[in-house]
């Protein structure tokens, strides 16, 4: 049998001018090249043609009656059945300006009008066959187009639709953008992004995973379950290990939300499984800084037109998102020793004095313990300075596993560390410390030479049990009580006593 050939045309190219002779001097050359064309005077009857005929090329005046060409391309452009059809854009003007704005609109060529016709035959042949669209097999079936009244209301119909559309996308981008001095919490600035999201999208759940903080941001928008909120997590990092670290894992990943409990608690029928999600990378200077997932119970929650605007979104998200990060590490840098990354000496007294301040506003307890390596000088003598600062960092790691989260431990100095206990009576600070002592005691420190034991002294103050006036009267005692520590023997906590103060 004979094979049934693909229906195939001449390239077909459409000129929209309102004047008569330079229509007619274009479509004289062009049609000498071989080409099919297609005419229209103005700006409407243009789209109209190009929406029922599909040509290969487009070559429009700006200046013309009822749509400029500016209009006419955006229109072509914006609609998937007509994108793909390169634009020459065809004027008088010269200036810069004019072309940046043609350009910007989605043309492929800006020639102005004291170009040579062979010069515009060249530009077309180019564009033509950087495309591979002559000759063409058709794709496209004519729309209908059955009047002049038709056709005018049509196109208006489109730039109407084509203006709410834009005007929307331009909205959610500049909420977006102005969320950038919303908070100095990097947390909750991601998650206002989250928020502004899901006011345009069918999204019940939203996550951020923070690439090189390895911390994911979670919003909850409705009630979901707990079932749905687990399984959310898990579809969004399992989405963002492609561009995670080479050998991260999804339990390495710290989840931060601060979700209403009405969301998760209990269940949500329609919430029975995930059926949409739309996953999308923020990247910055160059690199992916982001993974964000957007996930809903909902069939075809995430349409193309979403899709869409999710890539304009984009790029505002990823700079809002990127500027927290940076602002955090900034923050991150003043208040924290390079060493060890806790909390340095300047910081901790901010804290200690606000601290201080709300125990003694509401009346509560508090407690502070003062920290002091034991033979420290001998080990920086025997090993080096590097085996110390290693040393310092691993001690600083005992003493983070052995206290809350609520706690607050900084390296006060040199090989002297502090920790700050709210909400705490003596007799618990004093067990806090004998357990930090204890565990810094039976850790094998490492060395080129093998491994050592360490051992700390320890002060313990708490207020009101010493009712000092105030911080810097807490922080004396609890020195005072760590000397009395290193003078008994060293390897010892030594609670402070009120008239210790001097």
């Amino acid at each position: 049998m004979e094979a049934i050939q693909p229906e195939t045309r001449p390239t077909r190219i459409l000129i929209a001018e309102d004047s008569p002779t330079q229509r007619q001097i274009i479509k004289s050359v062009l049609t000498r090249e071989g080409y099919e064309v297609v005419v229209a005077e103005d700006g409407i009857e243009a789209v109209s043609l190009a929406f029922s005929e599909i040509p290969d090329l487009l070559i429009l005046d700006i200046d013309m009656p009822k749509m400029n060409g500016y209009q006419v391309c955006r229109l072509i452009k914006d609609d998937y059945r007509t994108s793909h059809i390169p634009v020459v854009m065809l004027t008088g003007r010269d200036q810069e300006t004019d072309k940046f704005w043609g350009l910007k609109t989605g043309a492929d060529r800006y020639v102005t009008k004291g170009f040579q016709l062979s010069g515009l035959a060249d530009t077309v042949r180019d564009l033509l066959a950087d495309l591979d669209v002559s000759p063409r097999h058709l794709k496209h079936k004519p729309g209908d187009y059955s009047g002049d009244g038709h056709k005018e209301l049509d196109v208006l119909s489109r730039v109407n639709d084509l203006l709410d559309r834009k005007l929307f996308e331009a909205t959610v981008i500049n909420e977006i953008s102005k969320l950038n001095t919303i908070s100095e919490d990097s947390g909750i600035t991601i998650s206002s992004v989250l928020s502004v999201i899901a006011k345009v999208t069918d999204c019940y759940v939203g996550t951020v995973l923070l690439l090189e903080e390895n911390d994911m941001i979670v919003e909850v928008h409705n009630p979901v379950g707990r079932e749905f909120f687990k399984q959310s997590q898990k579809r969004a990092i399992d989405a963002a290990l492609p561009d995670m670290h080479p050998g991260a894992k999804s339990k390495q990943v710290n989840i931060i939300t601060n979700a209403d409990p009405g969301f998760i608690e209990g269940e949500n029928e329609e919430c029975d499984s995930i059926k949409s999600i739309l996953t999308m990378p923020l990247n910055a200077r160059g690199k992916p800084i982001a993974v964000l997932t957007l996930i809903s119970p909902r069939p075809d929650a995430f349409p193309e037109q979403i899709r869409k605007t999710m890539e304009l979104i984009e790029n505002p998200a990823s700079v809002v998102v990127d500027n927290a990060r940076l602002h955090d590490g900034t923050r991150r840098l003043a208040i924290t020793d390079g060493l060890t990354r806790l909390f340095n000496h300047r910081h901790f007294y901010e804290l200690l004095e606000n601290e201080f301040q709300r125990t003694n506003r509401y009346m509560s307890q508090m407690a502070l313990i003062m920290i002091d390596i034991d033979f420290f000088k001998k080990v920086n003598d025997t090993y080096g300075h590097p085996v110390g600062d290693d040393i310092l960092k691993e001690i600083s790691e005992v003493i983070s596993r052995e206290v809350r989260e609520v706690d607050v431990i900084a390296r006060y100095g040199g090989e002297e560390f502090t920790v700050l206990l709210p909400q705490t009576d003596i007799e618990r600070a004093k067990a806090v410390a004998e357990r930090i002592r204890s565990a810094v005691e039976g850790h094998s420190f490492r060395t080129p030479e093998g491994k050592i034991k360490i051992t700390i002294s320890l002060g313990v103050v708490g207020f009101p049990a010493c009712p000092v006036d105030n911080q810097m009267e807490l922080v004396q005692l609890a020195d005072a009580a760590l000397y009395e520590a290193k003078k008994k023997g060293k390897n010892r906590v030594v609670v402070a006593r009120y008239n210790d103060a001097g």
